[in-house]
């Protein structure tokens, strides 16, 4: 007499199965990518500790809000690309569960409302503690995710790089130090904007790499308005622009000395450009299809340098 399969008697997934839906929800949320909102929140933190503020309580907090608030917007953006035609099986996306079909739309539209809401709701503890015009920078933060591909679809209409650059970088770095510190200063700022020019380059090296795929669905990127000959060198500033404001904040005295540790970085910015340059004097697709996550890497290296040097500041 054969064994009775329990698993499928008592309607239960086999284990591979489960396996796979594992794996399919760990590769739609793209956890990897969520330096791109650790850094600004360290950023920041790091620098009301050296202006003798400092709550690790609160850091932990506002590192919640901004994993939520950045899961949320991976899941809709996945949403509202496969139902706005973005995402094709000609040309599989960074998280292809839908088009593939491993999960349902409808399931990742919902987690990533519910990853909104509980982004919101750490917002609104860390603001319960510190002080309530941060939810000034909560609401901000939410709207951004919220309609990025979905509602409003700011992205679709050019948008998303200065939106981006606003909420991921400048934002998102002051909000951190207000959380500590319940100011906003000059050098919340200058600290900012470096990092919002890395996390710009990260979304602009994605719409260099798909130029031809955002066409076809009748979108507009940055890179498709200002077309080949602009986007090109945006990328390049956006790679260079950091190291001239961290000097320049140092100079002025704006930022301690210990922050020009972030131009240890400045090789992997170099190593980026030259594949930039290197790729759109060749038309190669493939070295441009690299620039997203050279730049990711880049930013990552930068933030965590700059965090040092502001902590031993």
């Amino acid at each position: 007499m054969r064994r009775r399969d329990v698993s499928r008697s008592e309607g239960k997934a086999p284990p591979r199965a489960a396996c796979g839906a594992l794996a399919s929800w760990f590769g739609v949320l793209r956890l990897w990518s969520l330096t791109a909102s650790t850094i600004p929140v360290t950023v920041g933190a790091a620098l009301a500790a050296h202006d003798g503020r400092f709550s690790w309580r609160i850091l932990a907090l506002t590192l919640l809000s901004g994993w939520l608030l950045q899961t949320a917007t991976n899941l809709l953006n996945t949403y509202g690309d496969f139902r706005s035609g973005v995402d094709t099986a000609g040309a599989l996306p960074t998280a292809p569960q839908l088009v593939t079909g491993a999960l349902e739309p409808r399931a990742v539209f919902a987690a990533g409302i519910a990853a909104l809401f509980l982004g919101a709701g750490a917002g609104l503890l860390v603001a319960a503690l510190s002080d309530w015009r941060l939810l000034l920078f909560a609401a901000a933060g939410v709207a951004g995710a919220g309609f990025y591909t979905t509602g409003l679809r700011y992205k679709y209409a050019g948008l998303g790089l200065p939106a981006v650059f606003l909420l991921m970088g400048v934002l998102m770095a002051m909000a951190s130090y207000f959380a500590q510190t319940r100011s906003v200063t000059w050098a919340s700022f200058a600290a900012a904007l470096p990092i919002a020019c890395l996390v710009g380059a990260i979304l602009h090296g994605n719409d260099l790499r798909d130029v031809e795929t955002d066409r076809r669905a009748g979108i507009k990127t940055s890179s498709l308005i200002l077309g080949s000959r602009q986007a090109e060198p945006l990328f390049v500033a956006l790679h260079v622009v950091p190291y001239l404001l961290l000097v320049a904040s140092v100079a002025t005295r704006t930022l301690p000395s210990w922050a020009l540790l972030a131009l240890l970085a400045l090789p992997l910015s170099f190593a980026t450009l030259k594949t930039c340059v290197g790729g759109f004097r060749a038309a190669d697709a493939a070295r441009i299809g690299k620039l997203e996550g050279m730049s990711a890497g880049t930013h990552f290296i930068f933030g965590t340098l700059l965090t040092i040097g502001l902590s031993l500041a």
